[in-house]
């Protein structure tokens, strides 16, 4: 017998998913790498910096620590998020123009921009840049995924950080991705001088793991639901700090317990599921010391 998400739901009371994939600010954890880089992020945008950059692995938590950080901007000031950085430099312009108010969003403002071309698109964003600076406002652009910038929009982006219009820095960016390997190599168009944070987002220390499991339940509304000690050390070990990892463990222990009735999270609920999520696998050397015991 098998309990799905809607059975867990129920079985465990919950008002919303404790353990959703989807990046949301309410679940956000400040663990202290996020901390660090919330903080140092939070700063550069209050010293309008125009260019700032977060590397993270897949998994650590870059689009829900993006996300929170608009959540908390001023509201004076204008903030979007692009989630798919495969986009051409035209792409970019237009998702600009509509995402952050210089045009209708939507279909009217697709519409309005149909077949403009790129020298248009930039006339039309440098105006929407110096009515931002008459105003006394500023925007934040986000560009998520952007390790698969493509090199053309890499340039585009550069060329708007250094647009004359824009030499009161109302326009910034920020760029979050993976790291190349061995390194923060992401933009290698963009002149060190020019960003103002260059930051490593690292996933959660051991003594962090339980809090952060703790957190995500209490804002999920359980009714009682515990994680033994062991059970924590098997996730720990298997998802490395990950948080998607942690997630994806104990959304699936979760439906063990659910269909076995039992609110309390054994280890042996964590085997199944990494089990079930192809992690032993991967790494059997940390996980062989539960199979002693």
């Amino acid at each position: 017998m098998s309990a799905d998400v809607s059975d867990n739901a129920t079985f465990f009371q919950f008002s919303r998913s404790p353990f959703s994939l989807t990046p949301d600010p309410a679940f956000y954890f400040r663990s202290r790498s996020h901390g660090r880089v919330f903080d140092a992020l939070s700063l550069a945008i209050t010293r309008r910096e125009s260019l700032m950059l977060v590397v993270g692995d897949l998994g650590v938590g870059k689009t829900t620590l993006c996300r929170t950080l608009m959540e908390s901007q001023d509201r004076r000031w204008r903030a979007a998020l692009v989630g798919n950085a495969l986009v051409s430099p035209e792409d970019l312009l237009r998702l600009m123009l509509q995402d952050l108010g210089a045009i209708p969003n939507g279909d009217p403002g697709r519409a309005q921009l149909a077949g403009t071309g790129l020298t248009e698109l930039m006339r039309q964003f440098d105006e929407f840049l110096n009515a931002l600076h008459e105003s006394g406002d500023g925007a934040l652009l986000i560009i998520d995924e952007a390790h698969s910038l493509p090199p053309a929009t890499v340039d585009q982006v550069i060329e708007m950080v250094n647009l004359e219009s824009n030499r009161h820095k109302v326009l910034q960016f920020l760029l979050a991705g993976q790291p190349a390997i061995g390194g923060y190599a992401m933009l290698p168009r963009a002149p060190d001088d020019g960003l103002a944070v260059r930051s490593r987002l690292l996933p959660l220390e051991r003594d962090e793991c339980e809090r952060y499991i703790d957190h995500r339940l209490a804002i999920g509304g359980g009714d009682g639901v515990t994680f033994t000690q062991q059970s924590i050390e098997v996730i720990y070990a298997l998802s490395g700090g990950l948080p998607r990892l942690v997630n994806l463990l104990c959304e699936r222990a979760l439906r063990e317990a659910a269909a076995a009735q039992t609110k309390r999270i054994e280890a042996a609920m964590i085997a199944s599921a990494a089990s079930a999520l192809d992690l032993l696998q991967s790494r059997p050397k940390r996980f062989r010391w539960y199979q002693t015991r």
